[in-house]
């Protein structure tokens, strides 16, 4: 038997009766530490139950793509949390969805079967996903930033924005747009951005994106909104033309 490498977020009490050997398993609390753990450890299937809390899976899911997530993803949802799983399911979100609750050993044999078994890694949902981002990434010098759409915080980024704003991608998922923009050009930038939602193209403007020391560089760049799942982002793709002080 293949060995594959469990994530369970926000796992029931009840799971510690399962059996999943030779399989190794570990869990984590919420989907914010289960970030760290899919960029660090690359599990083979992250498996969810769902909470009373809001919950931003499409946020967390491209988090995981860009950071090399070929895996599956499935939720368990034994409370109906997760009013609108069609769509997730449509949009490759997730991979599998199971409602209502079940036992322990019927949890213990769709995870051991079903999803081990049955459905091979190599078609998955986030293979396809993440080949689509990866040859988005390398397609040019551009660096990449993905917004969520309301622009509070960055969801992904490609290694090329990391080095334009001299920012790790942690840092960076922690930004408002603001924090990119300089402060001067915010507004302008913000209306072009917000006038791309109803456009079928991306739209083109400029824009001073401010680095981690507070340096200018001037930069074209062009934006344009897609779904994911049930929500929509805000791709923003930037080409630096020269620094501030190079005027």
């Amino acid at each position: 038997m293949t060995h594959h490498r469990f994530l369970v977020v926000n796992p029931p009490k009840n799971f510690s009766q399962l059996d999943l050997r030779p399989h190794e398993v570990r869990s984590t609390p919420d989907l914010d530490s289960a970030d760290l753990f899919v960029s660090e450890e690359r599990p083979d299937i992250v498996v969810f139950f769902p909470g009373e809390e809001s919950l931003n899976l499409e946020n967390h899911v491209m988090t995981w793509l860009i950071e090399g997530f070929k895996g599956k993803f499935v939720v368990f949802d034994p409370f109906g949390y997760i009013q609108e799983y069609e769509e997730l399911m449509h949009g490759k979100v997730i991979d599998d969805y199971i409602a209502g609750p079940v036992s322990v050993s019927r949890l213990e044999t769709i995870l051991k079967t079903k999803l081990v078994h049955d459905s091979p890694f190599a078609t998955s949902r986030a293979t396809m996903t993440f080949d689509l981002f990866r040859n988005l990434f390398d397609r040019g010098l551009s660096a990449t930033f993905f917004f969520s759409e309301d622009l509070e915080h960055c969801v992904a980024a490609n290694l090329k924005a990391e080095e334009v704003t001299g920012r790790s991608f942690a840092e960076l998922k922690k930004l408002y747009l603001r924090d990119l923009c300089d402060p001067e050009e915010f507004e302008e930038t913000l209306r072009l951005i917000r006038r791309a939602k109803h456009r079928y193209y991306d739209l083109k403007g400029n824009m001073k994106v401010l680095n981690g020391a507070g340096a200018a560089k001037n930069t074209e760049f062009s934006c344009g909104y897609f779904k994911f799942g049930r929500r929509y982002f805000v791709k923003i793709e930037i080409q630096v033309l020269r620094s501030e002080k190079e005027g």
